[in-house]
């Protein structure tokens, strides 16, 4: 794996997600460069604060931003609670060493690492001179339920004496190892790493995703969309829509229906695209974690086609099946309040009992992909062994 996509999280919230090129990888742990000018995400907060003296409950979305510091050298020790990151010029001159307190979880493919902050840090200047750093706010958050408890804390500042005593001794990694890397002249920066947009359940073990217009609307006599989402699923998924044999009615309702896990949240997230107008990103690939398992024998290498959706002006939902028979007018606004400020217009709602996630139509993009009849495929695919639900929407003008 060439990048790997790290997680920066202070208490319940993500403050930046940056793609760092691998330069080790092994049994000792995680060897990372970032370089001047990648593309992160970044949490979008009050301008001359910092995230740690804001309260943890806020929301604070993320929002497409770049790296603006010198490169920078991360070593992520297999099992240790800290990592040390080389800081370099613009020049990629060596300028310090930072010990960062934290705890770490990967994904189970390796392509994320998440990075729970614990406050307390070291500063180390190039002669090994190191002092702590945010000592007042350290102690101000133990004991706080969304940060670390007295025991944590004392735990949390061991691992850092052990560490200063590799600094004292001029031990690796602060035996000037690394301080004259640099970067080989082919690595281009990464691109925009994927934006987690939450988690959605699926209790009934059906998931759709479908048009948040007209959802409510349901003819005299017709089967409810549930079961015939249901009926899809037991087939492997598929397409449901208003029409006939022939296809989808115009301007009718139109969802794909998949059978997922309905014990436990399934991770929603998303690539982007810049807008070919006035370059911010926009959504070019939906992909929602379905918790089961990659069928092989039934579904072979993959992809599996499950149909074709179009962008709706009102919107589309992501929720259980039968979550979303309760679904009304009034849950659109809902959903389109909760996505305000997100920048792929993204928002959680419940709506049955069950979380739902709602994507507006982001008014700024004038790329027309939402009309003369344009759709986009929906397939079944395999990701690290799991099937996923994979929404690819090209932009305008894209091949």
């Amino acid at each position: 794996m060439s990048t790997v996509n790290v997680h920066l999280i202070l208490g319940s919230t993500t403050s930046m997600i940056i793609p760092a090129r691998v330069v080790e990888s092994g049994d000792g742990g995680l060897l990372l460069w970032v370089a001047p000018g990648t593309p992160l995400w970044r949490a979008t907060i009050p301008p001359g604060t910092h995230l740690r003296d804001l309260p943890p409950e806020g929301s604070y979305p993320l929002r497409a931003d770049r790296w603006r510091h010198g490169g920078a050298l991360i070593l992520q020790p297999a099992g240790a609670g800290h990592a040390v990151w080389w800081s370099f010029t613009i020049g990629l001159e060596f300028r310090s060493w930072y010990v960062n307190l934290e705890s770490r979880v990967c994904t189970p493919d390796g392509a994320d690492v998440h990075v729970t902050d614990q406050e307390l840090d070291i500063t180390v200047t190039p002669d090994r001179a190191w002092e702590w750093k945010d000592e007042e706010s350290f102690a101000a958050k133990t004991g706080h339920p969304v940060y670390w408890t007295a025991a944590g804390a004392a735990a949390i500042r061991a691992e850092g004496v052990r560490v200063t005593r590799l600094i004292d001794a001029a031990a690796y990694p602060f035996d000037g190892t690394w301080c004259d890397f640099r970067p080989p002249a082919s690595w281009t920066l990464p691109e925009l790493p994927e934006l987690p947009l939450g988690t959605v359940d699926a209790p009934s073990g059906v998931l759709l995703l479908g048009k948040a217009g007209r959802l409510d609307h349901r003819p005299a006599g017709d089967p409810t969309r549930s079961e015939r989402a249901l009926a899809l699923a037991a087939t492997g998924g598929g397409h449901l829509h208003d029409g006939g044999p022939a296809g989808s009615e115009p301007w009718g309702y139109e969802a794909v229906a998949v059978p997922a896990a309905g014990d436990r949240p399934l991770p929603v997230r998303a690539r982007t695209a810049p807008s070919p107008f006035d370059g911010k990103p926009v959504l070019s690939t939906l992909e929602v974690s379905l918790g089961l398992p990659w069928d092989h024998t039934t579904h072979g290498p993959g992809p599996i086609p499950l149909g074709d959706l179009p962008v709706d002006r009102c919107g589309m939902v992501l929720g259980d099946a039968m979550a979303l028979d309760s679904f009304e007018a009034a849950d659109r606004d809902r959903v389109r309040r909760a996505g305000a400020g997100h920048p792929l217009r993204a928002g959680e709602v419940e709506v049955g009992g069950s979380r739902v996630l709602g994507l507006g139509r982001d008014p700024g993009d004038r790329s027309e992909r939402h009309q003369g009849g344009q759709v986009y495929p929906v397939t079944l695919e395999e990701r690290g062994g799991e099937a996923v639900l994979r929404w690819t929407v090209t932009a305008a003008g894209a091949p």
